[in-house]
């Protein structure tokens, strides 16, 4: 009879302990959310026909990758055009430096001239006439200088001018053959080969998958038992022994009412706060959209 009651009492215990663990489980902070990732929509700078695309969707790629190519045809001849007239406007500022030392040779006979000149005229060697003319001659040969010098400005502000056009004209060249800014996977492609691309018009989608983020909703009485770093366990349900670990990295500072993706209406009606766990992801396990459950020990 005593072991009856010892077999008895010990299986309570154990219920018993089995029943305060579940319970203690359960108010844990946590929730389910859906796996997201940092995604970034490659757009076109230029305009022009797609010639190449270098990626399709699922492909893997890196940062500087080649997404594709953009005809090079127009901005191509606009370079040469632009480069021909660089070459022009550098001749004319040459023309324009041999000009201005032309005229600064004739400015210096001249104003010899009108030196002898001012003093020839107070013995009555020259007349009055005689002394006008070598004046005349002086000031233009002045003017002279003052307007090869204003050439010499022109040619240098249209080298200037069409420096900038060619470097516009090279970044264009360069925005035909755009690049991956990120590391990740090709999530979307929005452009097929032939078709006409415009600035601004996406490309490709691009998901940086290496390290992702699932946020969840905590009513307030859970914020009092997490904090910035915490570490997160991370199920996605799918038969594996052990959890992944994340860790938080953002908690609002406001309160809103639930996600109209939570199902029942009383808990959408619930004022919680967002907090997002980021998870190292570098096998790729977790997919973006994936729902995963979500524990704060």
């Amino acid at each position: 009879m005593r072991l009856n009651y010892l077999h008895y009492m010990a299986a309570g215990i154990i219920l018993l302990t089995l029943v305060t663990g579940c319970s203690e489980n359960d108010k844990l902070p946590g929730g389910s959310g859906l796996i997201e990732a940092t995604e970034v929509v490659v757009s076109a700078e230029t305009a022009g026909r797609i010639v190449r695309m270098d990626m399709i969707e699922g492909d893997h790629v890196s940062t500087g990758d080649s997404i594709g190519m953009i005809d090079t045809v127009t901005v191509g001849l606009q370079l040469r055009q632009a480069k021909a007239a660089l070459d022009a406007s550098r001749t004319q500022l040459e023309n324009a430096e041999i000009a201005i030392e032309q005229a600064e040779l004739a400015f210096t006979l001249a104003e010899k001239e009108y030196d002898r000149a001012k003093s020839l005229i107070k013995t009555g060697t020259i007349n009055q006439q005689q002394y006008d003319n070598i004046e005349n001659g002086y000031n233009q040969a002045r003017l002279s200088v003052k307007r090869a010098r204003a050439s010499r400005n022109a040619a240098l502000a249209e080298i200037s001018r069409v420096e900038a056009n060619i470097s516009l004209l090279e970044k264009q060249f360069q925005d035909c053959f755009p690049l991956a800014p990120i590391s990740g996977v090709v999530s979307e492609k929005y452009i097929e080969l032939g078709e006409l691309a415009a600035p601004g018009k996406p490309l490709v989608k691009i998901a940086r998958i290496d390290t992702v983020t699932v946020k969840v909703y905590l009513p307030p009485a859970d914020l009092t038992e997490i904090k910035l770093g915490d570490r997160a366990e991370i199920n996605p349900e799918d038969g594996r022994e052990s959890p992944l670990t994340g860790k938080i990295t953002w908690i609002s500072s406001e309160a809103e009412f639930t996600p109209k993706n939570v199902q029942t209406r009383e808990a959408r009606a619930n004022l919680v706060y967002a907090v997002e766990i980021t998870i190292a992801n570098e096998n790729e396990t977790l997919k973006v959209g994936m729902p995963v459950a979500v524990t704060i020990p």
